[in-house]
């Protein structure tokens, strides 16, 4: 029998969920990103937290460009997880969270999960 100290599986298992949130990319257009899933823990705004790093060539200096590439990004996030009850938001203090202005932020509040497995444990 193998024996693993509560510490020892923490680690373990966060390591692979990491490894497996990095490597996540989406490519819109000419566009490529890497997706970065994260805990947000500010109490304003706990949830999840979504971040699209641009890869090779993308950059969105262009403030008018970026919105708009930020907005067909939500819409897009949101079709796809309305059938779960999940709704993505922009992230307003994305520039305090990276120094890349090309990167782009996103949130899904915790209530909205809460819901989720509220529901599911009804069985609706």
């Amino acid at each position: 029998m193998i024996t693993m100290k509560k510490t020892e599986l923490h680690n373990l298992i966060s390591e692979t969920l990491n490894e497996y949130m990095n490597e996540a990319e989406l490519s819109t257009g000419d566009n490529t990103f890497t997706i970065r899933v994260k805990v947000n823990k500010n109490p304003t705004k706990e949830g999840i937290k979504i971040q699209l790093i641009p890869k090779g060539g993308t950059i969105l200096n262009d403030p008018d460009e970026k919105n708009m590439a930020s907005e067909k990004i939500q819409s897009a996030m949101n079709n796809a997880l309305d059938k779960y009850g999940l709704q993505v938001n922009i992230d307003p203090d994305i520039k305090q969270s990276t120094d890349n202005p090309n990167v782009l932020g996103y949130y899904i509040p915790i209530t909205q999960f809460k819901n989720l497995i509220t529901k599911a444990l009804k069985g609706e």
